[in-house]
C-alpha cells in the first residue's frame, strides 16, 4: 500500500478536508501497514531497536534474497553460518567450488599450521626445512604409472645427518652394478677388496686401474 496522507482542507475549518470518519480510517491503513510489515500485524517486532545511525536486530532470523550490492564493515555470526553460492570476492581473494585463488598471485597463512587428512597436490615447492612423522618419501616419475622410487630411513635411535656434497652426480647404492668409474677414484687412492677373513680379493689403483 501507498502511503496515504490525511486531506485538511485548503483552509482551517471550511469543510473541505477529509471527515473524521474518513481520516482515522487513513490513519488506521497506514499504521496497520507498519505493523505488518514491522510486526505481526497487532504487534511491533521486539527485536528491533535503533539509533540515528544504527539499527540492532536481537537474535534475527533473517530470510530471503538480498539483491544488490551489501557493504558492511564487520559481520558477526553467533553459530553456524550457511552462504549459499557459488562464488565468494574477498578483496582480490576467490573462493569458489573448492578453491581458493588470488588475482596477487600469492596467497598467505601468515604463521600458521596447515593440517589436512587428505592427499595435498602442489606445483613446485618452495620451503625451509621439511620434518616427516612418515618413514618413507614416494617419487612418481615423469609417467603416472604403478612404478615409483621410495626413499626411506631406518627408525632412528638418534639424531642422523646424511651430507650430499657440493657437486654433481650419481649416487651409489649396494644395487648398483658397473657404475664405478676411472672419474670417481683419485689418482692417487687405492681401494682393497677384502673378504670376511681380511683377505685381500682385489686392488683397484688410481684411476680405477684394477690389478
Amino acid at each position: 500500500m501507498a502511503y496515504q496522507g490525511l486531506g485538511i482542507g485548503t483552509n482551517a475549518n471550511d469543510g473541505s478536508g477529509d471527515t473524521l470518519r474518513a481520516a482515522g480510517a487513513i490513519i488506521n491503513a497506514n499504521f496497520g501497514e507498519i505493523y505488518n510489515k514491522f510486526g505481526d500485524g497487532s504487534g511491533l517486532c521486539s527485536g528491533v531497536s535503533s539509533t540515528a545511525s544504527v539499527i540492532s536486530l536481537t537474535a534475527p532470523n533473517i530470510s530471503g534474497v538480498v539483491a544488490g550490492t551489501q557493504t558492511s564493515a564487520t559481520i558477526t555470526t553467533l553459530a553456524t553460518t550457511t552462504v549459499n553460492g557459488t562464488t565468494g570476492n574477498f578483496g582480490t581473494a576467490i573462493l569458489a567450488a573448492g578453491s581458493l585463488t588470488d588475482s596477487s598471485g600469492a596467497i598467505s597463512f601468515g604463521n600458521e599450521n596447515l593440517t589436512t587428512t587428505g592427499t595435498f597436490t602442489s606445483g613446485n615447492i618452495s620451503v625451509g626445512n621439511i620434518v616427516s612423522s612418515g618413514a618413507s618419501i614416494v617419487f612418481e616419475g615423469a609417467t603416472t604409472n604403478t612404478n615409483e622410487t621410495t626413499l626411506t630411513v631406518t627408525d632412528p635411535t638418534s639424531d642422523r645427518t646424511i651430507t650430499f656434497g657440493d657437486e654433481t652426480g650419481t649416487v651409489l647404492t649396494t644395487g648398483a652394478t658397473n657404475i664405478v668409474s676411472g672419474a670417481m677414484m683419485k689418482t692417487s687412492s687405492t681401494l682393497l677388496i677384502v673378504n670376511s677373513g681380511g683377505t685381500t680379493l682385489k686392488t683397484i689403483i688410481g684411476s680405477g686401474v684394477a690389478s
